[in-house]
């Protein structure tokens, strides 16, 4: 019996080592932020590996060989890392047709943020667009700034948005993707009008509440470029070495060569020539750690929002994305605070970034989650043979304006006092001091 008990004991060991070696490979061959957690968080990989191991062949069950290997990739502080254990759920039958949007995903998403409410200097402005915005104007003393909540960058969570859009879209085999851009567009023509009706409601500038906003899509670009009359310059994008995106780059090769846009095509080629080149990053496990001969992540060619840094909306979509949705730049004028906290993550720093970058916003919070960029046209998922885990590894990365990866997160400019046991009442009264203090050290602002 004994012996049973060793034998199934070491198989099992066996099976999780297995796959954690295959993670190792996995994390070499395409996760962008590798690199990062070498120069920037100074992560002992031999180390890390030895622990992990040494971990695994002392566990006695599933559970403990598993919290090993998520302990392993916690030590990484990269909000788009992770490992689910689960298996991925079963395609739905044909069955009845649900509604397009609710087939799709289109569902309500609570506002969360900081709760102004609970404050005597705050009341809330109702309209149409509240529901997809919600705020309102927060007094400070003979003075009114404008709260505007961004709950998600994202489509997904405007189903009523998606039932009027759904009414003009034509369901080809694109229909998800014409269907979220034309929900876009009119999440956009709402954002305009609700920062337009708290001007109106008497606020001198313009508080944009993004706590616990966790990320969303490219739609992020708009939105920011609407908030500001500054024109935005978006970060510089890193890319990998991996057929994953040397096919996207050809698709995008494509899409220029037919605009006529040689300039961009020359970059193209130069990306695709890069994507396609292998870099062996093996050696970064080894004790010690072997040379790398190559740069696995290139930012020197791409831009989060596109083939250049800014562009006016003249220039055309495949040389910069942004233009693939309706909006107009600018659209407020009032001064901008941005308002984030440790669950604000990728889409949402990459708005948090720009304002900060182009010196468009005074940002105001605690670090950001330190998700940075995280998967390009659907990314590139990895499966452990034994235990079916699905592991998340991002296959992009963004540079902000002085070089650092954004996943290090953002550092606000002033920063508020929140504690993990405070109130929502307690988050609320140190957010307005911060914003109070914000106004203050903002010189030439109307406050």
């Amino acid at each position: 019996m004994r012996s049973l008990f060793l034998s199934l004991l070491l198989l099992l060991r066996g099976v999780y080592l297995d796959d954690f070696h295959q993670l190792l490979g996995e994390m070499s061959s395409h996760y962008a932020n590798l690199d990062s957690a070498i120069a920037d968080r100074k992560l002992d990989l031999p180390a890390l590996r030895k622990k992990a191991e040494a971990a695994i062949r002392d566990s006695y069950s599933d559970s403990q060989a598993r919290s090993a290997i998520e302990a392993f990739l916690g030590a990484f502080g990269d909000g788009h890392v992770g490992i689910d254990w689960k298996p991925l759920p079963s395609s739905p039958g044909p069955g009845a047709r649900r509604p397009l949007c609710e087939r799709f995903g289109y569902k309500t998403m609570v506002p969360g943020g900081i709760d102004f409410a609970r404050l005597p200097e705050y009341h809330a402005i109702q309209d149409d667009d509240a529901k997809d915005f919600p705020g309102g104007i927060l007094k400070l003393g003979d003075r009114s700034v404008g709260v505007l909540r961004i709950r998600l960058f994202s489509a997904e969570i405007h189903p009523e948005l998606c039932a009027i859009a759904a009414k003009s879209v034509v369901c080809d085999d694109d229909c998800e993707h014409h269907l979220q851009l034309a929900v876009d567009d009119l999440a956009t023509a709402a954002l305009e009008r609700r920062a337009e009706s708290l001007r109106k409601a008497g606020a001198s500038a313009i508080v944009v509440d993004l706590t616990g906003n966790g990320g969303g899509t490219n739609w992020v670009e708009p939105a920011a470029r609407v908030l500001t009359p500054i024109p935005l310059k978006s970060p510089r994008l890193g890319f990998i070495r991996h057929p994953h995106w040397v096919k996207q780059l050809r698709e995008r090769l494509e899409d220029v060569e037919h605009d006529h846009v040689e300039s961009a095509a020359t970059t193209l080629r130069e990306a695709i020539r890069f994507a396609e080149t292998p870099c062996d990053r093996s050696g970064v496990w080894n004790d010690p750690p072997e040379a790398v001969k190559c740069t696995f992540v290139n930012h020197d060619l791409l831009f989060a929002g596109g083939l250049v840094p800014y562009a006016t909306r003249d220039v055309p979509v495949s040389v910069f994305l942004p233009n693939q949705y309706k909006f107009h730049e600018g659209a407020n004028r009032l001064p901008l605070i941005v308002l984030v906290d440790s669950r604000t993550g990728s889409a949402a720093e990459l708005f948090t970034a720009m304002m900060q970058d182009n010196h468009a916003a005074t940002i105001v919070g605690v670090p950001t989650a330190g998700a940075g960029c995280g998967h390009t046209n659907g990314g590139v998922w990895a499966t452990l043979e034994n235990s079916g885990a699905r592991v998340s590894l991002p296959d992009c990365a963004r540079f902000r304006a002085d070089g650092t990866n954004e996943v290090v997160g953002v550092t606000p400019d002033v920063l508020v006092p929140w504690g993990p046991r405070d109130s929502a009442y307690q988050r609320a009264v140190k957010a307005l001091s911060a914003i109070r203090s914000a106004s203050r050290a903002s010189s030439g602002s109307p406050f």
